[in-house]
C-alpha cells in the first residue's frame, strides 16, 4: 500500500488523497482511482464509494496527506538534522553552502531543492520519502529550499526541522499569493513550525525580520551587514549573531570578514555575502568549529547556474526585481566598460514585475535584449511587450538562443554580458511542448565557433 495524489499513478490497495489543487479539484479523479484499485479514499467532503472502499473526510486533505506519509515512511524527519530555508532570493545558494560546510566537517549531507527536483519543494509524500532514503542510506543532515508554494500548500506539515533561515521578503509570485501579505504569511508558517527547541536565523536587515522574530519559539540568532542599523532585539535573541564588516569584492574573488574571520569566496555580490553570512550561522548553530565553517564555504568554488563565468558572459538564475538589480548593480562596480543584459519573463506568472523589471534593465544595463523565458500559455510577444513597457530602448528578440547570440556579437573586450532568469534550466516550455535550452551550452558552443 502507499499514499498518492495522482489518481493515474494509483494501484491496487493504494490510499487516494484528493487535493482540491488550483486547477483541477482532485475529487473529480476519485472514481479513476477507486477503478485503478484504491482502498482509501481521502477527500475534503462526502462523495459516494461502493463497498469495499473507504471514505475518510478530512478538513485539510494535504495536511492530512502529509501526516499519512509522515506515518508511512516512520517519520524520517526526526532521525536527520533538517534544516530549512526560505525566502525570495538566495535559497539554493545557501543550502549549498551549508552542504559545503557540514561536508567539510565530515557528515553525509542531502539536499533537496530546485537544481535537484522539478519542484523547488516536492509534494509531501515525495518529500517524506526522499528524507526516509536519505535515512536508509546514512545521511545525518539534510537542508531543503522551502518555496512560498510549499508553505501554503502544507507540503511540508508534519517535519520536524531543527533549523529555519530566512533570507529576504521581495517582490515574486504575486500572481499565486495577490499580495505581499499572503506572500509573507506563507513563509512565516515556516518559523512558526519550530518547536521551542529549534533555531531561526533572520536576515535582520530585512524589513520583515521583526515579525518572524515575534513569532519564533526557540532561539533567534541574526546576521547582517555591519553598515546596517541593528535596532531589533528580542528577549530570545542569541549572542552568536553574525556581523558581516570589511567586503572586498574582486572581479573573480570576494573577500569578507565574519565576525573575527577571513573568508575568501569565488561567489561575489552583496546578494552572496548574505548568503555566505547566513550559512556561517547555521553552522554555528549546528556547534561546528568557525574555523570549519570557513574552510565549507571557501570550499564551494561554484553553484550551478548562480554567477555561472564563461569568459566575460554571465548566467545567473536572477528571475525576480531585486535580484536583477542586485546582479547589475555587482557587475557594474566590476567592469570598466558596458553591461549588456539579455533576459525575459515566465507566462503564467505574476505579470506586475514584467515592467518593473524592464525599467530596471533600463536604469541600470546600458544595452538590454529582451527574450522568452518559459511562455508557458502565454503568446510570447505579449510577454516580452510588457517587459518593454519599462524600457523603451530595449530590443526583442523571441529566440532565445538568437538573443544571446546578438549580446555576444556586440560585446567588447571591457564589457560584460549578463544572461539572467534561466541559469541552471535545460528547457523552456512553449505551452507544454519541452525546447531543449541551456544558456551555459548557448554561450560556450558561440564562443568556440
Amino acid at each position: 500500500m502507499s499514499i498518492k495524489y495522482d489518481s493515474r499513478k494509483v494501484k491496487s490497495s493504494d490510499t487516494f488523497v484528493a487535493i482540491p489543487g488550483t486547477k483541477q479539484d482532485g475529487a473529480k479523479f476519485i472514481p479513476q482511482a477507486i477503478k485503478n484499485g484504491a482502498k482509501i479514499i481521502v477527500a475534503e467532503k462526502k462523495v459516494n464509494v461502493p463497498a469495499g472502499v473507504k471514505l475518510k473526510v478530512v478538513k485539510n486533505a494535504r495536511q492530512e496527506m502529509a501526516k499519512l506519509a509522515c506515518k508511512m515512511f516512520r517519520n524520517p524527519s526526526k532521525k536527520l538534522k533538517l534544516i530549512g530555508v526560505t525566502g525570495t532570493n538566495g535559497k539554493t545558494s545557501i543550502t549549498y553552502l551549508i552542504k559545503s560546510i557540514l561536508e567539510t566537517a565530515g557528515f553525509k549531507v542531502g539536499l533537496i531543492g530546485t537544481i535537484n527536483s522539478s519542484l523547488t519543494t516536492p509534494e509531501s509524500v515525495d518529500l517524506q520519502q526522499q528524507l526516509a532514503e536519505m535515512v536508509k542510506q546514512g545521511v545525518t543532515h539534510c537542508v531543503i529550499e522551502v518555496s512560498s508554494h510549499a508553505l501554503d500548500q502544507d507540503r511540508v506539515h508534519a517535519l520536524d526541522f531543527d533549523i529555519a533561515i530566512f533570507t529576504n521578503l521581495t517582490h515574486e509570485h504575486l500572481d499565486y499569493h495577490k499580495s505581499m501579505d499572503n506572500y509573507f504569511k506563507a513563509k512565516l508558517k515556516l518559523f512558526e513550525m519550530l518547536s521551542s527547541n529549534g533555531i531561526a536565523i533572520i536576515n535582520i536587515d530585512d524589513p520583515y525580520a521583526p515579525k518572524i522574530m515575534e513569532k519564533v519559539k526557540g532561539e533567534v540568532v541574526t546576521y547582517g551587514l555591519i553598515e546596517a542599523k541593528h535596532e531589533l532585539r528580542s528577549t530570545k535573541h542569541s549572542e552568536f549573531d553574525a556581523v558581516v564588516s570589511n567586503v572586498l569584492i574582486k572581479e573573480d574573488e570576494m573577500h569578507i570578514r565574519i565576525n573575527s574571520f577571513e573568508v575568501k569566496t569565488p561567489l561575489i555580490g552583496t546578494h552572496n555575502v548574505y548568503n555566505i553570512a547566513a550559512a556561517f550561522q547555521c553552522g554555528l548553530g549546528l556547534n561546528l568549529p568557525q574555523s570549519v565553517i570557513v574552510k565549507g564555504i571557501e570550499a564551494l568554488k561554484s553553484i550551478p547556474g548562480r554567477g555561472e563565468r564563461i569568459g566575460n558572459v554571465i548566467i545567473d538564475f536572477a528571475h525576480t526585481p531585486d535580484a536583477l538589480q542586485k546582479l547589475i548593480e555587482t557587475y557594474r562596480a566590476l567592469t570598466e566598460g558596458k553591461i549588456i543584459l539579455v533576459f525575459g519573463c515566465p507566462g503564467d506568472r505574476d505579470k506586475e514585475k514584467r515592467p518593473i523589471m524592464g525599467k530596471i534593465s533600463a536604469e541600470l544595463a546600458d544595452q538590454t535584449i529582451i527574450t522568452t523565458d518559459d511562455p508557458h500559455s502565454e503568446d510570447p510577444k505579449k510577454i516580452i511587450n510588457a517587459i518593454a513597457k519599462g524600457n523603451k530602448k530595449a530590443k526583442k528578440i523571441i529566440d532565445r538562443k538568437k538573443a544571446i547570440q546578438e549580446a555576444l556579437k556586440i560585446v567588447k573586450k571591457n564589457d560584460i554580458v549578463l544572461i539572467a532568469g534561466r541559469g541552471h534550466e535545460k528547457f523552456q516550455d512553449f505551452n507544454g511542448k519541452k525546447i531543449e535550452i541551456d544558456d551555459r551550452e548557448v554561450v560556450r558552443s558561440l564562443i568556440t565557433r
